[in-house]
């Protein structure tokens, strides 16, 4: 196995040395500042609707618990299931 990988590094430094690529032009100016607000904006995208999903599971658990301290339950409110409501066995 190393006499097969000697021979074939051996035979790497006989073939000529590929050619040198041309340098890349600089971009132009502000490149820098467009890709950083693409980036930001598709972050904000992203992290609002989740931190607003997160925010509002934590709201409708800690309504539960204070539901579930006083002896009720959480029933659907509405057909569509997005609203809650509290129902208390002394109500």
């Amino acid at each position: 196995m190393s006499a097969t990988l000697l021979g074939l590094t051996t035979l790497a430094f006989l073939f000529p040395s590929p050619a040198e690529r041309p340098n890349f032009p600089d971009p132009p100016r502000g490149t820098g500042w467009a890709v950083a607000a693409v980036a930001v904006f598709l972050g904000l995208v992203t992290l609002v609707p989740l931190s607003l999903a997160l925010a509002d599971k934590w709201i409708m658990e800690a309504r539960a618990a204070e539901c579930r301290a006083a002896g009720g339950r959480m029933l659907h409110a509405s057909a569509d299931g997005r609203a809650f409501r509290c129902e208390r066995p002394d109500r």
